[in-house]
């Protein structure tokens, strides 16, 4: 390759990765913190303190998750963001995760669903516990009352679900803001409406970098289990940056299937861009180009899951950075095993 036109290369990528880069942070979710519980949902304690070790090390920003908001609000996140969540309250959360946060003085948010902390459920916390470490370190939010799939109720039992929680919270933990978790990061387009109308910020659970771009009902979350959790892709998920696309929000109810994701690139992807950018489905993905700023992505195989995600990925320019975004489809033909 002439050496200019490699060097004109390079300076625009940087230029394509200094842009997606201002103003965004990665938001990652846990759920157990157990060497012996779900495998599909835990991360031991000794891997979750490699995590922070790591943050720790390379000098990540992590922040509060109300924090992270407000930032984003006023368009001021710092490079290298990152936040702490975790779903659901189980117990291993205090046990196992809460000394390793104190330890690394770095926060967290947890969801919760209410309705078993009412009932004393023995594998979540009690409220007395949540009260006992709430503060700096630990914050409690919103997941629902009853943590059901809010695609199978109505309006008004959406309402009843979210607004019983948040009372809840606000009665035991005191006042907080409106911030939720879907269950099972299931939404349609009339919820995320919905949850707006209500004034509250909310999390899905499909991969992705909070960035301008993102709906604010919809802000994405990286899981962490399993391989997932894994040091190689940790590191790769908190490098992470967003996607440079034109701010889209996505049905994830599709009537056909396959579905397809049109994206469309903030600017034209030269050619490198274009032949690095990869999307990943179950049974792989057909990509569509119309010129060098819009692609059509749909998967090979009809979705047979009742969630389903397209992943897609590119290199940013940065070493050790890629540009990643996700939809997370639902089909409600499929209901919960």
């Amino acid at each position: 390759m002439n050496v200019v036109l490699y060097r004109g290369l390079i300076a625009l990528l940087l230029l394509f990765a200094s842009t997606a880069n201002a103003g965004s942070c990665v938001v990652l979710m846990y759920h157990h913190f157990s060497d012996t519980k779900p495998k599909s949902t835990s991360v031991s304690p000794e891997l979750f303190e490699q995590h922070l070790q790591y943050l720790q090390d390379n000098h990540f920003k992590v922040l509060k998750l109300k924090t992270m908001l407000a930032h984003l609000k006023e368009g001021t996140l710092p490079n290298k963001c990152v936040v702490l969540t975790a779903d659901d309250a189980y117990q291993s959360i205090a046990e196992n995760a809460y000394p390793l946060l104190e330890k690394y003085q770095m926060p967290m948010s947890v969801f919760v669903a209410t309705e078993p902390m009412d009932k004393k459920y023995p594998a979540m916390m009690s409220w007395q516990k949540m009260r006992d470490i709430q503060g700096e370190i630990m914050q409690f939010y919103n997941h629902t009352s009853t943590h059901s799939h809010l695609l199978d109720l109505n309006k008004e039992q959406v309402k009843v679900k979210i607004t019983q929680a948040q009372n809840r919270l606000e009665q035991q933990l005191g006042k907080r803001e409106k911030i939720l978790a879907y269950p099972y990061g299931e939404a349609s387009l009339a919820i995320l409406n919905q949850v707006k109308n209500m004034g509250y910020s909310a999390f899905g659970q499909h991969s992705g970098v909070v960035s301008k771009t993102s709906n604010r009902q919809n802000l994405p979350r990286f899981p962490m289990a399993t391989r997932y959790a894994k040091m190689s892709s940790f590191k790769t998920k908190v490098n992470a940056l967003p996607m440079p696309i034109k701010a889209k929000t996505t049905n994830p109810i599709f009537t056909q299937n396959p579905p397809t994701l049109t994206l469309e690139f903030s600017k034209p992807l030269n050619k490198y861009q274009q032949n690095n950018f990869n999307c990943f489905a179950s049974g792989g993905v057909n990509m569509t180009w119309e010129g060098n700023q819009s692609v059509a992505i749909t998967a090979n195989n009809p979705l047979d899951y009742r969630r389903n995600k397209y992943n897609c990925t590119m290199p940013s320019g940065q070493k050790g950075r890629y540009y990643w975004y996700s939809v997370q489809w639902v089909n409600l033909k499929i209901k919960e095993q």
